[in-house]
């Protein structure tokens, strides 16, 4: 005997949510019937990270007017409290039923937003999930004093992914760097962490000026590696005159900023006329992210993916770029879970991520270069007009 199919469901809208002040509003539309026959909530975690109670903000009961309409959740964090989640419906604020919520959340700058529906032995039987992404600088600074206390690579057991493809993306950038920074010019390398610069292996005919925000990790690395010029500075905020670099580094940085168009206008600022401007960020719309037909930041602090497209067209030509070349990196072929009803992922970077598939990663690496609207990694090029 079939089983019906469950006739309860809420559908959020495209995109994800953006909380400002930790406020946001989401629309979704839905279709119900009895309230007696469902339970709904609106849940909200970290990003990717469900784990009760501690990554859970809280969980908020209503029950939705029977038949068919558009709705609005309205999210104020301002504190975590039981209002800090309502519906309204064609203007009307809607009963809540019941509420759970975490006061002490830690709040990251992204987080899951869900619209669940259970049944009433309290099976959960439809769930609809959007991103939500907290601007707030005060949210994204302690983040980062929570989760960036030690920085640089470390190659984990028998995980080699991740280390490859840092090590193969150093190759090509260093092909890049000795490309179009002149010799005898000045590089600024923004958000630099370690600084890319200094881990490559080559004696560049350049000088560098390093920053980072992290005070204390500038000034290490300025004792280990003397012969750059270091900094401490905020990457969309820098303490440069007009036109004195002839060349900038972003190296997967330009996916935290809060305003990607604002950030790239700084960056030209501070660029002689000619100069480049060379960005390595993850593509929003990689294969991966395609097939599972949904935004899957590739972490919990990526405020602002951006797709190829994007990245290489509007964003750059509206700071004043021109597109000069790319250089991307990975295609995600191997893709699990197709056909269920279970999130995408890619056998390479999850399950498949062993030694034993070392020599595949490896030629795949190189193939984003032919398919780079679907490449995983971004290396663009845009030149001061």
């Amino acid at each position: 005997m079939l089983t019906p199919r469950w006739p309860h469901r809420a559908n959020l809208g495209q995109g994800a949510v953006s909380v400002r002040e930790r406020k946001g509003v989401s629309a979704f539309r839905y279709r119900v019937g009895d309230p007696a026959d469902y339970v709904f909530t609106v849940d909200i975690y970290g990003y990717r990270d469900h784990a009760h109670p501690h990554r859970h903000v809280g969980w908020w009961r209503f029950e939705l007017p029977a038949g068919q309409g558009d709705a609005q959740i309205h999210l104020d964090f301002d504190p975590v409290r039981q209002e800090s989640v309502s519906i309204s419906v064609n203007g009307e604020t809607l009963t809540r039923v019941d509420s759970w919520h975490n006061p002490d959340y830690c709040f990251d700058p992204l987080g899951d937003l869900q619209l669940v529906f259970r049944d009433r032995e309290g099976e959960i039987r439809r769930s609809e999930t959007t991103l939500l992404k907290f601007f707030d600088r005060d949210i994204i600074r302690d983040f980062y004093d929570r989760q960036y206390a030690s920085e640089g690579y470390t190659p984990p057991d028998d995980q080699p992914f991740l280390w490859l493809l840092h090590e193969y993306k150093k190759g090509r950038l260093r092909r890049l760097f000795d490309k179009h920074v002149p010799a005898g010019g000045l590089a600024l390398d923004v958000g630099c962490g370690r600084s890319l610069f200094s881990e490559i292996d080559a004696d560049f005919p350049f000088k560098v000026v390093a920053g980072d925000l992290e005070y204390v990790g500038v000034r290490t690395r300025a004792g280990e590696v003397p012969e750059q010029l270091w900094a401490v500075f905020d990457a969309d905020r820098l303490p440069f005159a007009d036109q004195q670099f002839d060349a900038l580094f972003a190296g997967e940085i330009i996916e935290h900023m809060p305003d990607v168009g604002v950030t790239l206008t700084e960056w030209r600022r501070v660029l002689k006329p000619g100069g480049v401007v060379i960005v390595t960020t993850p593509n929003r719309e990689r294969l991966l992210a395609v097939a599972d037909r949904r935004e899957r930041p590739y972490s919990e602090d990526h405020l602002s993916e951006l797709s190829y497209r994007e990245l290489s067209g509007p964003l750059l030509r509206d700071a004043g770029l021109t597109f000069v070349e790319q250089s991307c990196l990975y295609l995600e072929l191997w893709l699990t879970d197709l056909w269920s009803n279970d999130p995408t992922d890619d056998h390479l970077q999850t399950h498949g991520n062993r030694t034993s598939n070392v020599w595949l990663m490896k030629r795949l690496f190189g193939w984003g270069r032919f398919l780079p609207w679907l490449s995983l990694g971004m290396i663009v090029v845009g030149r001061r007009k």
